[in-house]
């Protein structure tokens, strides 16, 4: 009887072992190797780094900093809009994901301060021989609750 719960436990044991150990190799698989692998055959244009741009209407004013990472396809990265207009002036910084496909830029935005709940969205198209990207930023107005909307031209800052 001793026998058999040792072998019991020992099962148990192994058991436990071994999907812990697949459960580690599957997550460095998906961390590391993946996108490796997606970077190692990607043929499309690189456009991580940082872009600026500004955007003056009348009075109304606004500069933008996006910092973007680039894994094949996918995007990440973080993006600072400073906005003026003689009522108010504000900074929101924001994290950004998204993704590019054929020389459009799609790009989602959610800020780092939970407490704004203005999210925005854009779509962007590669200019200038990959150098300015130029698009709308489509944004939550939490004053007027309507979607608003700012011309976007962002360049590329040199190193």
């Amino acid at each position: 009887m001793s026998n058999l719960i040792s072998q019991c436990l020992l099962g148990i044991v192994s058991g436990i072992l071994t999907t812990a150990l697949l459960y580690l190799a599957k997550g460095y698989w998906d961390a590391k190797i993946t996108p490796f692998l997606a970077k190692l055959r990607y043929q499309g244009v690189e456009i991580d780094g940082a872009w600026t741009g500004k955007n003056e209407i009348g009075e109304i004013k606004n500069e933008c900093d996006l910092f973007l990472n680039q894994n094949a396809h996918e995007l990440s990265g973080s993006f600072l809009l400073k906005f003026e207009s003689p009522g108010k002036s504000f900074n929101i910084n924001f994290n950004v994901t998204g993704y590019m496909w054929e020389g459009y830029v799609t790009l989602n935005f959610v800020p780092k301060d939970k407490r704004i709940t203005s999210y925005a969205t854009c779509l962007l198209k590669l200019h200038g021989g990959g150098h300015q990207l130029i698009g709308d930023f489509l944004f939550r107005n939490v004053e007027e609750e309507i979607v608003s909307s700012l011309t976007l031209s962002l360049a590329r800052t040199e190193a």
